[in-house]
């Protein structure tokens, strides 16, 4: 008899403690997701110079350099000032910030009693202040400045957090309450779950806006007619087709 009645308890403490989560999710990364995809007018060469206080900012950073590579952008890492082969440098700057929110206080206590961390979660803000510069390569000439920030609001609860709920059913609600005061603070094991579901988004959007401001950027006259010199040479086009790009552009002059 104790031992059915030590399984039970078992298995409602378990149904109790497992059933309190709730996954990660972003509510507004809807608003990051780009629109439509404008390829750059000319192919250019970008050198991203990263800078970034953790590792999350600079996977950030790469990511974008990679989403480059689909808005007609030989984008590649650089951290000096070579520049024998590129067109243009984009610096990007990643500024994060966490923050929890007040709000997991009521969520906590007295929402224990409709178990609401399992079904709202507990409130977080993910924010990036991204800074991003971009420069002709060549001349060092100052092409355009972005600034973009970035406000994710974030909801999640695991098991590390939401057990005060299940024992609060047992003793008059005082863990949730006192779970509720501490709750108040950021969760840091949130971050890299954050990352690896917004991340991809949020570099494309920076992909985008740095393709926008570079979308009828040209470089000198000389540098696109050896590019399409190296285009007929590796085949990409045909004599007649370089015959006709490099009068438009002495035509331009």
């Amino acid at each position: 008899m104790k031992a059915i009645h030590f399984t039970l308890t078992l298995l409602i403490a378990t149904a109790v403690l497992t059933g309190c989560t709730h996954p990660i999710a972003v509510t507004n990364l809807n608003n990051y997701r780009p629109s439509t995809l404008i390829p750059l007018e000319e192919r250019l060469s970008i050198g991203v110079r990263a800078t970034a206080p953790d590792l999350q900012g600079h996977r950030l950073i790469h990511a974008i350099r990679r989403d480059l590579l689909q808005y007609n952008a030989d984008s590649v890492m650089t951290i000096d000032n070579e520049n024998a082969s590129l067109d243009v440098f984009a610096d990007i700057a990643v500024v994060p910030e966490y923050k929890g929110s007040g709000w997991n206080f009521w969520a906590e206590f007295p929402g224990f009693l409709i178990w609401f961390p399992a079904w709202h979660g507990y409130n977080y803000q993910a924010n990036y202040d991204i800074d991003v510069r971009l420069s002709d390569a060549q001349s060092g000439q100052l092409i355009n400045t972005i600034y973009i920030p970035v406000r994710l609001k974030v909801r999640h609860a695991d098991i590390s957090r939401t057990w005060t709920d299940g024992v609060s059913w047992v003793t008059l609600g005082i863990p949730s309450l006192i779970g509720g005061l501490v709750y108040m603070n950021y969760d840091e094991t949130v971050t890299p779950l954050v990352t690896q579901l917004a991340d991809p988004t949020v570099a494309d959007y920076v992909a985008q806006q740095i393709a926008t401001k570079l979308h009828y950027y040209k470089s000198a006259p000389h540098d696109r007619i050896e590019k399409l010199e190296q285009l007929m040479a590796d085949g990409v086009i045909t004599e007649e087709e370089y015959i006709t790009k490099r009068q438009a552009i002495i035509n331009a002059l």
